[in-house]
C-alpha cells in the first residue's frame, strides 16, 4: 500500500499506518497544542501538578497545556487551557516559540506563550485530570529541573525556549 490507513482512533488522536518499500510507518495524528508559561504578580511561575496514567502515580510538574480545537487560535487555546486546568486568567500573552512535540511519531506542534496570570476562579478539570496548582519561584523551578523532578518533555522544551528568548 502506498497510502495510509487509520488503525486506531479515539477522541484525542488517531494512529495511521503507511507501508513503503517493506517498512511499516506508524504516525500519531493529533491537533497541535498550546502552552502558557504564566507568571503571577509576585513573580512565581504557574504549573500544574498531578499524576499521568502513562507514567504512574508520582505527580509530575507541567505547564498548563492542551489541544488547539478546530477553529481556535493557539493563543485562545493557551488561555482556555490555562483557565480550565488552573482557574487562572491570562493577560499580556507573548509568543515564545514552538516545537514539534514528538517528531519520531507525530508532526503535532506545541505553541508556547508567556503571560501574566492571576487567580480567576475554580478550575474546570476534565475527567481524569487530577491537577493541583503549583506556584514556584524561577529558582525553585530551575532546582526542580536539575533534580530531575520535571519530567515532561513539553515543559522542559518550553522552559528552554523561554530562557533562550530572554538571552
Amino acid at each position: 500500500m502506498n497510502g495510509s490507513e487509520t488503525v486506531h482512533e479515539n477522541p484525542w488522536f488517531a494512529v495511521s499506518l503507511r507501508e513503503e518499500r517493506g517498512q511499516s510507518w506508524f504516525r500519531v495524528e493529533r491537533p497541535d497544542s498550546a502552552m502558557i508559561i504564566g507568571t503571577t504578580p509576585d513573580g512565581t511561575v504557574l504549573l500544574i501538578s498531578g499524576p499521568r496514567d502513562t507514567t504512574g502515580p508520582q505527580s509530575l510538574l507541567e505547564f498548563p497545556c492542551g489541544a488547539v480545537e478546530q477553529g481556535e487560535s493557539p493563543e485562545d487555546a493557551a488561555v482556555r487551557e490555562t483557565r480550565e486546568e488552573t482557574g487562572f486568567a491570562s493577560t499580556r500573552l507573548e509568543r515564545v516559540g514552538s516545537f514539534v512535540e514528538s517528531p519520531g511519531i507525530s508532526a503535532a506542534i506545541c505553541h508556547v506563550f508567556r503571560a501574566d496570570v492571576v487567580p480567576g476562579g475554580p478550575a474546570a478539570l476534565e475527567s481524569g485530570e487530577d491537577w493541583e496548582v503549583a506556584l514556584l519561584h524561577r529558582a525553585e523551578l530551575a532546582d526542580a529541573i536539575r533534580r530531575g523532578e520535571v519530567k515532561d518533555g513539553g515543559t522542559l522544551a518550553a522552559w528552554a525556549l523561554l530562557l533562550a528568548a530572554e538571552g
